[in-house]
């Protein structure tokens, strides 16, 4: 097992994570996995900017400390994340859609929030570009 030195003195930036989370989800998550890609979408949704965030799985993907974490080889790890936004998508904390851009078909995953609903709703009524 590697060790953890621990959180630094001073200001370090913080990620929110809703209280529900703890009370609600966390209780029923059953799959590490889930628990990871969960904890990540938190973070890397904070860290985009705008009105309208989700995530891709090339986001997922594109952090190879995120994604070493998952497994010990990268096809394990790969494995793993599929496996895990899956079962968040299956438990509805993640809500995806599929969309047609430019580069083709894009898969899209929203945080199951109010603003994550709405968007969701606008690319099925073809209003969000």
């Amino acid at each position: 097992m590697k060790g953890f030195p621990g959180f630094p003195d001073g200001k370090v930036r913080l990620t929110q994570v809703p209280n529900l989370f703890f009370s609600d989800l966390l209780p029923i998550i059953d799959n590490i996995a889930e628990l990871r890609v969960t904890l990540y979408a938190f973070w890397a949704l904070g860290q985009k900017e705008g009105k309208v965030r989700y995530l891709r799985l090339t986001d997922f993907l594109n952090d190879p400390a995120f994604v070493k974490g998952l497994g010990p080889t990268t096809e394990m790890a790969t494995e793993a994340l599929l496996d895990g936004v899956e079962r968040a998508v299956a438990r509805g904390t993640f809500l995806h859609i599929n969309i047609e851009s430019a580069d083709g078909k894009m898969d899209l995953y929203f945080m199951n929030t109010e603003k994550g609903r709405a968007a969701v709703d606008g690319i099925t009524k073809g209003e969000w570009r």
